[in-house]
């Protein structure tokens, strides 16, 4: 048996959330480099599984990678609940913030709480499962390595009540949010630019929504894990009872392990979550303008070195051009005609003589008072 739509949404999700890396390393948002990190290994792990795994349940001609693949199947799930918390709590400081400007001492505070959330929540969970571990880890036929826990009361406080914890904080974060949100909007533009958080309206409602995305997934997922562990706990007879013949590994065809439907969820569930948000984090920051300049920059420094590749006129023009709001306003003062006064014999030089492809033009004014407008525009 194996899972086909896993495996191939899993490589899509690989792929999906480094598109949108460099945008965001550049904008040193921790919150949301920490969670394409965990999508990016969640997936990487469920398309590895899918593909060695496809149509047996062999052990591992190398055990190593499922010590690490199981490990870290425990600690994916808190660590993207960890990073909604990570984005809404720096949502939340952006919004509710009355400094001008937001100091590097505080800065680095804001960067430390991130790392401390989105790492190392998930690496103590991932430690702390080992006093629930009854064994090495197992093997399902088409799904791979899947981590071991005994399902006892020590098992819901060391391992499975985090993530829903820390999902209702960022859920709670999130409401705050959006208060602050609605509340200022009028001059919500210009508490963005005096925080110096790099993001505007659109992004930092982008984030906004991607973290109710999260929650909205991610939290009946997680407390179903925990309903389940509640149903099937067990006492925890002692260490030595849990851990006796810890290094066994067990191995399981998918006809007897997903033979039931909740059996069925536990398996297979947690793995469709990740390439489900790496799916819905690309629509949010993978397709915006930013996102879409990104890619064709990326398109001519690969045509530059790959002469190849067919060439097109737009490569060398803007994607789009951004409407300026420029207007023509006749001076005051002066003598203004609508048409042309001058003759060309008048005018010496090529640059002048170059202007005779725009007699046809509709709104080219020739001749008369020439304005130079300087127009700048900031880009966020």
């Amino acid at each position: 048996m194996h899972d086909l739509s896993l495996v191939i949404f899993s490589g899509i999700g690989i792929l999906l959330v480094l598109l949108p890396l460099p945008l965001h390393w550049r904008a040193r948002n921790a919150g949301t480099l920490l969670l394409i990190t965990w999508l990016f290994i969640a997936n990487l792990i469920f398309f590895v599984d899918g593909i060695v795994w496809w149509n047996s349940y062999d052990l591992p001609s190398s055990p190593i990678w499922c010590d690490i693949a199981s490990k870290l199947f425990i600690g994916v799930p808190v660590g993207i609940s960890a990073t909604s918390l990570c984005i809404t709590r720096r949502l939340v400081m952006i919004a509710s913030s009355t400094a001008v400007t937001i100091t590097q001492r505080q800065k680095h505070i804001a960067l430390a709480v991130d790392l401390l959330l989105g790492i190392g929540m998930p690496v103590l969970v991932m430690a702390l499962h080992y006093i629930v571990q009854a064994h090495r880890f197992d093997i399902i036929e088409g799904y791979g390595c899947q981590p071991v826990t005994w399902p006892g009361v020590p098992a819901l406080f060391a391992v499975t009540w985090w993530s829903p914890l820390l999902t209702i904080i960022a859920a709670g974060y999130g409401i705050i949010a959006l208060r602050f949100f609605l509340h200022r909007r009028l001059q919500f533009h210009t508490v963005l630019r005096s925080s110096r958080s790099n993001l505007d309206s659109r992004h930092y409602l982008r984030l906004m929504a991607l973290a109710s995305v999260d929650i909205i997934l991610g939290l009946p997922a997680t407390l179903f894990t925990l309903i389940v562990n509640i149903q099937q706990r067990q006492s925890y007879p002692s260490w030595d009872w849990v851990h006796l013949d810890w290094s066994r590994i067990e191995l399981y065809p998918a006809s007897s392990i997903l033979s039931g439907a909740q059996e069925t969820i536990a398996i297979v569930l947690p793995r469709w979550l990740a390439p489900l948000l790496s799916i819905i984090f690309f629509l949010f920051f993978g397709v915006s303008i930013d996102a879409m300049g990104e890619y064709a920059r990326w398109y001519r420094t690969i045509r530059a070195k790959a002469p190849f590749l067919p060439f097109h006129r737009e490569d060398i023009l803007p994607i789009a051009a951004p409407k300026l709001g420029s207007t023509i306003a006749k001076p005051s003062g002066a003598d203004w005609k609508d048409s042309t006064i001058a003759n060309d014999d008048t005018m010496e030089g090529s640059y002048f003589n170059d202007l005779d492809r725009f007699d046809s033009t509709p709104g080219v004014i020739r001749g008369g008072i020439m304005i130079a407008v300087s127009v700048e525009r900031a880009v966020v």
